[in-house]
Parts: C-alpha cells; structure tokens; sequence
C-alpha cells in the first residue's frame, strides 16, 4: 500500500498555522414529523370546494372530517404535473368500486380548480373514473406537511392517523388488513428535506447537505484567505472516492498534481519554462508584498478532483483534462530528457539491501531514513520533494535495484554528503552524472494567426 502523502507549502513558499476548522454537520429535516402523526387524531377541520363525493348516497360540496367517521378515508395529496399521481388515479377508482362505502379515497391538491379541470378532463378521455376532488387546500396540507407526491394519509373510522405511506401501499391487500384489523405493516413514508437554492453551488455553506454522500466532483477557485496551502493525495480506500487537491497554491502545483501518477514528482530542477513567464516554476511576491496580497491578485487557485471509487491512476488524466481546460494559455507536458543529474548509483555488484521482509517501514526524517521491505523509489521521492528539492539538477534513481530493501542510517537529509555517508555501508552513493530525467516542460499555447 502507498503511504498517504500531503505535501504541505513550507516546501518551497510558505507557512500556514491554523487551527482545525469544525466540521460542517447538516441534517436532513422529517417534515412530515412536523404535522400530525402516525397515532394521532385528526382536527375536525372544514372542507369546502369539494366536488364529485358522495356520501350516504348524498351529494356534498362542503364538510367536515368527521362526516368520514367509520370509513377508511385515504387522502391522496397529488398535482397535475406528477407522472406517479395521474398514474395512481384509475387505480384508486378499481380500489373503490371493490370496497364501496367502507373506504373513502379523497384526491387533495394545492392547486386550483381552473389548472386542475382541464387535466382531469383529458384523462377522462383514455380511461373514465369517478372519484371525488379538493382543489385549492390549504388546510389539509398545513396538517399533514410533505415533500414529495404522491403523498397517502390513512384516517380510520375512529378519526385515528394510521397510516402515512407512498403509492406503492395503496393496495387491496393492505386495505383490507387495515378494514379487517385496524392495524398492518404499512411503511412510513418519510418525506426528508435540506435546506436548498438553485442560485448557489451545490453542497456549498450546507446548500442541500453537508456532501457527505458525493461519489465524484470536479471544483476550482482562486485564492480563498484562511485555507491551509497544500498538495494532497488521500488515501484510496475500497468502494470510497479518493480525493486529489491542492489549496490556495500557484499554478506550478497545479501542475505537479496532474502529473503526479506513480510518484512522480518535480522539484524546480525537474521544471523546464519554455514561456514568456519565467516565474512561473518559482512563484514569488514582490518584494514588500504579503504573501496573501500576491495569492489574492489571481496567482493562488484551490482545486479538488472527487474521483469516483475504483478510478486510480486515471484520475491524473481527469486532472490533466482540468489543466489544459482551465490553463489555456500553457502547454504543460512530461518529457524525457538527457542532462546532468544527481544519480542514486550501486557502488558494486554486492547486494547489500535485500530486505528480510516484515512490516513495510518508510520513515524518511531530516536527519534519518529507515526503509523496511520498502523500495528505493519511497527515499528518491522524499529527495526529490523535501530534503533535496533546492538541488539545481535533478535527482533520479540509477541503481537499478528493483526489489524490497532494508535500509537504515542517520544524517542531514538535505546535505549530500552526509546522505552519502549513511548510503555507503549499503553500496549506494549520490553522484552527478548524465542521465534520463523526467521533466516537466511548460510552454506558452500558440497564438492561431489564420484567419477564419
């Protein structure tokens, strides 16, 4: 398994010390637990504006709940726009005829006659039925608050809530347990909501969650004050997304992100400018500038790639696709490239550093390395990132050594020699010759001078 790796901006730029922001918790809100529930007795509200209901044989147009007393009454919250809701019509008016006057079906929307008229119509037409209607409610829907239609309350002859369900429960079965027991195993619809506007960015400040549940997203922004400087990998972790980022830094660590896959990394020596910018593989303020100022002015950007579970190293191309997409201006690409290096070499044909296996150690301090059943790859990395990364010629691997070493030694990690005085026991040394170093090569986009 890789190790985790954050590389932080004390690297090459700069310091941060903050404290650990609170993490964001939003729940999502029941808002049918905010009317009457399951278990409970039902107001004996007024109804008006009742069309098509009889009971007892009568025609009525007003009334109030009680009249409905010893029958199942079945609100049916509904609107014209929903699919579900007209679907459920016809099979209400079969469930109807089959239980007569022992079970009432009662369709309730909030909209008016006028918008409601015309749909029934038109459905009339392809299949004819005949159940009552309440348009323009206010009052039933104060009572029993919802999110999502079709939306069933179940009231029994005694007045009692007992039932609150989605369409899938209206069924004859169930309706007959409830006649013949006045109980069943009914599931509760709960209708949950989180606070949401289309003006603002999903997920952001809370806006329909705390993200929790993200499998995949893509964000960028420029400099956001307060946000810790980093470069960060997360760990990959089986079914979960894994997270790719750099915060608040300049565009050179954008680029050191996305080319990021297996290890690589690019120190300033590993950077090539072919670009009429020549700052920009060593971002600075000016001098008497804080370092905020600068970053603010458009030179500090913070990206996050949610890669969905499974992704791996493809997740470095979405990340290239991201560069080019919000760089234009740049031409960003590896290379290989001949030049002067400091190589990790074998000193002689002895092998010193097979490891014995046990637990993988990659402990790579300022002043010490301990490497167990680990590669030689983990030391170049941390060379090339952290102690070494002010070398003016690139550090690369040259030893060929390909298997699990055991390696330990003390010294200054940033100072060659004594690095090379900790490698020598193992036939390992530092030395500068020619050699293959990837190079990250930045040129400016060329300018299309044909004309359309």
């Amino acid at each position: 398994m890789k190790p985790k790796i954050c590389f932080l901006a004390v690297l090459c730029l700069f310091f941060r010390a903050s404290a650990q922001e609170p993490q964001l918790k939003i729940y999502a809100e029941n808002i049918t637990k905010g009317g009457i529930s399951v278990g409970e007795k039902v107001p004996d509200i007024h109804l008006s504006g009742v069309r098509n209901l009889k009971l007892n044989g009568k025609p009525v147009t007003e009334l109030n709940l009680s009249a409905f007393r010893g029958k199942l009454l079945i609100l049916d919250f509904w609107a014209t726009w929903c699919a579900p809701c007209r679907t459920m019509v016809p099979v209400m008016d079969s469930l109807q005829r089959v239980f007569g006057e022992k079970v009432v079906f009662l369709p309730v929307t909030y909209q008016k006659e006028a918008v409601v008229a015309p749909v029934l119509a038109a459905m009339q037409k392809y299949k004819p039925f005949d159940l009552p209607e309440l348009t323009g409610d206010v009052a039933l829907h104060k009572l029993f608050p919802h999110h999502t239609l079709p939306h069933y309350v179940w009231i029994n002859g005694g007045g009692t809530v007992v039932a609150i369900t989605e369409f899938t429960e209206v069924n004859g079965a169930n309706i007959r347990a409830m006649l013949q027991n006045g109980a069943t195993s009914l599931s509760e619809k709960k209708d949950l909501k989180v606070p949401f506007s289309d003006d603002r960015p999903l997920f952001i400040n809370g806006n329909g969650g705390d993200g929790a549940a993200v499998l995949y997203h893509r964000v960028f922004s420029g400099y956001v004050p307060g946000l810790p400087p980093a470069l960060h990998i997360s760990e990959p972790e089986p079914g979960k997304p894994q997270s790719f980022s750099v915060r608040n830094l300049p565009f050179i660590w954008f680029c050191r992100l996305a080319f990021k896959e297996h290890d690589r990394w690019f120190p300033r020596a590993n950077i090539r400018l072919l670009t009429k910018d020549t700052t920009l593989a060593t971002p600075q303020p000016k001098p008497g500038q804080s370092t905020d100022a600068w970053l603010a002015e458009g030179n500090g950007f913070s990206y996050e790639l949610l890669a969905p579970p499974g992704t791996g190293d493809k997740a470095f191309g979405m990340i290239q696709e991201d560069l080019r997409r919000l760089f234009p201006q740049w031409q960003v690409t590896v290379e290989a490239v001949k030049t002067r290096c400091l190589a990790l070499v074998r000193t002689d044909s002895l092998d010193r550093l097979k490891s014995k296996g046990g637990t993988l150690i990659t402990n790579v301090t300022p002043f010490s390395c301990e490497l167990q059943n680990a590669h030689l790859s983990q030391l170049i990395m941390r060379l090339q990132a952290q102690y070494l990364q002010r070398s003016p010629i690139p550090v690369i691997d040259q030893s060929g050594y390909d298997g699990r070493v055991d390696l330990k030694f003390t010294g200054k990690l940033s100072d060659v020699a004594s690095v090379n005085a900790g490698l020598a026991p193992y036939g390992l040394v530092l030395a500068e010759r020619e050699g293959i170093a990837d190079m990250m090569v930045i040129r400016d986009t060329p300018v299309n001078s044909s004309k359309p």
